[in-house]
């Protein structure tokens, strides 16, 4: 079951938030329910570059070049007709569009009981990876699709692990791994010319949520530009999730976030200067959204949004660095309570 490996992606925020979201997921009609949006890091030249009235849309990156994007859609309806991460992974697709929304297709379409879902740009920006359950056990794998061509290859793992969140720099490909056994989830990193994979993270925890039914553990390893580091994000359990950094070299970890706190899927800027995130405030909802903070766990701060939005998942243009103007891309729903 991809529930085992994923995780359901920041589901804890998702219901820290579900009073507030009652009373806008009523109904179907919206047609600009969902969106992903581009800014830059100031909160400035907000610009929607694509919208959906029933289908949640996430996990959005920018190609290399800055030409394209790629991204997560989901498929399975509720009762009301919205399909959302919250609702699973099967039936999602990888979906590739032009920069300014254009030219919107589906590269692997969907499937029924089958994920396909959080897909990266390859840095050649050739292929797209992402984590699939096209198998016969429904075990999180990751594949390769060749954008050109639409050729789909499953990437060997050392091990073959029970894999998702693929981050790629080089031949080091970083990813989280379910142990089905201890019931957590780890960070791994593969090695794919000497086919060789160690585990990076060791986290204390293990066992099964049962505030949001996903292992405790580690999730969406990035690696830094210069491959030097990575950060993930840990469910610590009950609506506690913490961004952690690990030096490669040496193994030492360091907690980025408060002792309680929400805060997730983190991702580096180009030049390796600041982390740009998504973190709940449970107490104050109004404080929920991005923010940005260097990779040492400092300067926090957020991004000043315009409101009537509940914005998730950020993710910084390549080559853009980390200066008020560098760009972002993220995804939104529609709140009025926010």
């Amino acid at each position: 079951m991809i529930a085992h490996i994923k995780p359901q992606r920041f589901v804890a925020a998702a219901l820290a938030l579900a009073v507030a979201f009652a009373t806008v997921h009523g109904s179907a009609g919206d047609a600009e329910r969902f969106g992903l949006f581009t800014a830059t890091l100031d909160g400035g030249n907000v610009r929607r570059i694509l919208s959906d009235p029933q289908r949640e849309l996430n996990h959005a990156h920018v190609s290399p070049d800055g030409k394209w994007i790629t991204f997560t859609r989901y498929n399975r309806r509720a009762w009301n007709g919205i399909a959302r991460e919250t609702g699973g992974y099967a039936e999602t697709e990888i979906m590739l569009a032009r920069i300014d929304g254009s030219g919107l297709r589906s590269l692997v379409p969907p499937r029924k009981g089958i994920a396909a879902a959080n897909g990266r740009w390859s840095e050649d920006g050739k292929a797209i990876l992402y984590v699939s359950t096209d198998n016969p056990g429904r075990r999180g794998q990751i594949n390769r699709i060749d954008v050109a061509t639409g050729r789909v290859a499953k990437v060997p793992l050392p091990g073959d692990p029970w894999a998702a969140d693929p981050h790629a720099r080089g031949a080091q490909l970083a990813i989280s791994v379910f142990d089905p056994v201890r019931q957590a989830t780890a960070i791994w990193l593969a090695d794919l010319e000497n086919t060789r994979s160690r585990q990076i993270t060791h986290p204390s925890v293990a066992g099964i949520d049962p505030a949001v039914n996903a292992p405790l553990g580690d999730f969406d390893p990035k690696l830094s530009p210069d491959g030097s580091r990575l950060v993930a994000m840990r469910n610590l359990g009950r609506h506690n999730w913490h961004i952690v950094s690990v030096d490669l070299g040496s193994g030492a970890e360091r907690d980025l976030s408060a002792a309680r706190t929400v805060d997730g899927v983190p991702e580096w800027s180009s030049d390796g200067r600041k982390l740009v995130f998504w973190h709940v405030d449970t107490a104050d909802l109004e404080k929920s959204g991005l923010y940005t903070m260097n990779p040492e766990g400092r300067e926090r701060k957020r991004i000043p949004l315009p409101r009537g939005h509940f914005y998730t998942l950020p993710a910084f243009f390549p080559g853009d660095g980390s200066g008020r103007d560098a760009r972002i891309i993220f995804s939104a729903e529609k709140n009025p309570l926010l």
